[in-house]
């Protein structure tokens, strides 16, 4: 996601890996990519805190109505897993919470580089190892 030379360790960036091959999928989640990476520049920027809560907050509303669209989804294709998935969004969401938690009651510059980097990592496992469970699952029906 990021190359070896990338003097942004923080910043994701979309690639072939990530696709689950659905078109409006794909869509949300580089939207998802771009929201983390303003979170991130705010964060290493030394953006306000309010402008760090602000972007924080945008990535959590964006990852529910994503994981809802998600679910609602498998429930069309009759995706088997539909449970385990929707456990793992609320992990993720209750996650994305708790880091927003975190922040709102610190100050301290460090602890927000911490959170943005938690949440790139949250994302980026979610989208390679949970995402790609119904990106096969998918192909699998519609080839």
């Amino acid at each position: 996601m990021n190359s070896p030379n990338n003097p942004m360790p923080w910043r994701l960036e979309w690639c072939q890996e990530l696709s689950v091959h659905i078109p409006e999928i794909d869509a949300e989640h580089k939207h998802f990519i771009e929201l983390i990476n303003a979170l991130n520049e705010a964060i290493a920027e030394h953006m306000s805190l309010s402008e760090v809560r602000k972007r924080m907050q945008d990535v959590i509303d964006d990852a529910v109505a994503h994981f809802e669209h998600e679910e609602a989804l498998f429930f069309e294709w009759g995706y088997p897993d539909i449970e385990q998935h929707a456990r793992e969004h609320a992990a993720a969401s209750q996650a994305f919470a708790e880091i927003m938690r975190r922040i709102e009651r610190r100050e301290m510059e460090h602890e927000w580089a911490e959170a943005g980097l938690h949440v790139k990592q949250l994302l980026a496992d979610h989208l390679l190892n949970e995402d790609m469970k119904y990106r096969d699952f998918w192909l699998a029906q519609n080839n």
